[in-house]
């Protein structure tokens, strides 16, 4: 097991992940126990929604293609507010589904930008959010925030101080609402020191409890697997999106674990 964890690549899903349930964890990214949410269930429909987004803003910068499918009219919608709200122009370099790794003092980080948008002066990280509010103050702590933009400004061939960095959640059901969180050499140290604090915690447990808190147990897909009891469908505003993560299954393959 410490073998795995040495080897293991700590994204923003893993370490929320930890931070949620010890176990949880540990089934997902050392046992390597994947589950998706039932296709068939209103929150799976869903995150399927929100994937099929993605898919296209992705689509939209490598291509300019601005499409989306006949029959998914709030598709064709989002897109084209993402089309509004980013247009193709001027001088900015669009990277879609960007990924980034770093190694440092033995901590190996991994992270898959939705997009980065990159001039002379500055870069900005963009994250898709599609749940029905918008992005929410708080996440200007989130694991996510602190994780991509402390990644980011790692990144050498990039060249840039820590203040010319910005993280942009976006929401096409409220294309007016984005949340623009700016760093700095400060936040850059403290998100340096928590990581390595909490990645030294989590490689050096010799258990991985079940979290205490039963509002996390009861749509979680593991629940069957711990308490012996059928997971409780969530409703789509019910779910904690903060947490989705789109790439969760290409990640899972990524760090080399079996799937079930």
């Amino acid at each position: 097991m410490q073998s795995n964890l040495d080897t293991l690549w700590f994204s923003q899903a893993s370490l929320s992940a930890w931070l949620t349930c010890p176990l949880k964890f540990k089934y997902r990214y050392i046992d390597g126990l994947y589950w998706p949410m039932a296709a068939g269930s209103e929150a799976g429909q869903h995150i399927e929604q929100g994937r099929k987004f993605h898919l296209l803003a992705q689509y939209y910068f490598g291509s300019g293609n601005t499409q989306a499918p006949d029959d998914e009219p709030l598709l064709r919608q989002w897109l084209q507010r993402l089309a509004e709200f980013l247009p193709l122009t001027g001088a900015r370099q669009f990277l879609p589904e960007y990924e980034l790794r770093s190694v440092r003092d033995g901590i190996r980080l991994l992270a898959k930008f939705d997009l980065l948008a990159c001039d002379e002066r500055a870069i900005t990280v963009y994250d898709w959010k599609t749940d029905a509010k918008p992005p929410a103050p708080a996440l200007a702590g989130a694991v996510q925030t602190r994780v991509y933009l402390y990644l980011l400004s790692q990144a050498g061939h990039f060249a840039r101080r820590p203040e010319d960095l910005q993280m942009v959640y976006w929401n096409p059901r409220f294309p007016d609402q984005p949340l623009a969180v700016g760093y700095s050499r400060e936040k850059q140290q403290a998100d340096w020191a928590w990581l390595r604090e909490l990645i030294a915690q989590i490689r050096s447990a010799s258990a991985f409890p079940a979290t205490s808190d039963e509002m996390n147990c009861r749509h979680c897909e593991y629940r069957p697997v711990c308490h012996g009891q059928s997971l409780e469908e969530a409703a789509p505003n019910g779910l904690d999106w903060e947490e989705v993560n789109w790439d969760e299954i290409e990640e899972i393959a990524l760090q080399g674990v079996n799937m079930p």
